[in-house]
């Protein structure tokens, strides 16, 4: 009796499935069929065309009076409309104009960065500080001094040293390229020393700067000058 159940199984899925298709058939039928006889009818045909162009038409006409409503307007008014080559130029001209700005800009801040470094190259000359430099040679090294003196008339704080060295020559194993000499007071001396090894290099390439704070307590900065060759300097 189960195997007859079973066996009987397959055919009931396919009659379900069978009713199924015949019931959606029978529900497309019903809701298409209508709509097709209708659209038989010239009648309608020309009726629903005619209904969507002049829709269009009408959509088109709104848009149009829309976007063009204020020139129509000042038409009807008598007032002028601005050409569009006019509108142009001015734009034209607004961006010319803000370029001739940006550029004046950028010139009154190039004339401000050279008038402040003029007025610090003046505060240094009247600040009395004076740097110069020597070599001389140790074997195979190079010893370079570097004398600050304070000619001025107050105390100069916060002394650093840094040396720029050229390809070719290096600074020794346990000599640093920056050193910090502290204050300097009125009319002392204070030196900065450097071990370096000529590898081909050129000695009077050696540059870098003396840096410090004066007693306006702004930040002046000295070159040092190419140093002076004690003895005979032959590179190696």
């Amino acid at each position: 009796m189960l195997s007859g159940i079973i066996s009987s199984l397959p055919k009931s899925t396919m009659l379900m499935q069978n009713d199924l298709w015949d019931d959606i058939h029978i529900f497309l039928h019903l809701l298409l069929d209508p709509l097709f006889a209708a659209l038989q009818d010239e009648g309608l045909r020309g009726t629903i065309l005619s209904t969507v162009i002049w829709s269009f038409l009408v959509i088109c006409g709104l848009i149009f009076v829309v976007y063009e409503f204020p020139s129509i307007m000042n038409l009807l008014s008598g007032s002028s409309t601005t050409p569009i080559r006019r509108q142009l130029k001015t734009v034209s001209a607004a961006r010319a104009k803000a370029a001739t700005a940006s550029a004046t800009r950028h010139q009154l801040s190039r004339d401000k960065t050279q008038k402040e470094r003029e007025r610090r190259a003046k505060v240094v000359r009247e600040a009395g500080v004076k740097v110069a430099a020597k070599i001389e040679r140790e074997e195979a090294l190079l010893r370079l001094t570097i004398d600050i003196k304070n000619g001025s008339t107050s105390k100069i704080d916060m002394v650093i040293v840094d040396l720029d060295v050229p390809e070719g020559i290096d600074v020794d194993v346990g000599s640093f390229r920056m050193q910090r000499l502290g204050s300097i007071h009125v009319g002392e001396m204070k030196s900065a020393e450097f071990l370096l090894k000529p590898m081909g290099g050129n000695q009077s390439d050696i540059g870098g700067h003396v840096e410090f704070l004066g007693a306006s307590y702004e930040v002046s900065i000295i070159a040092i000058p190419v140093p002076e060759m004690i003895g005979e300097m032959n590179n190696e």
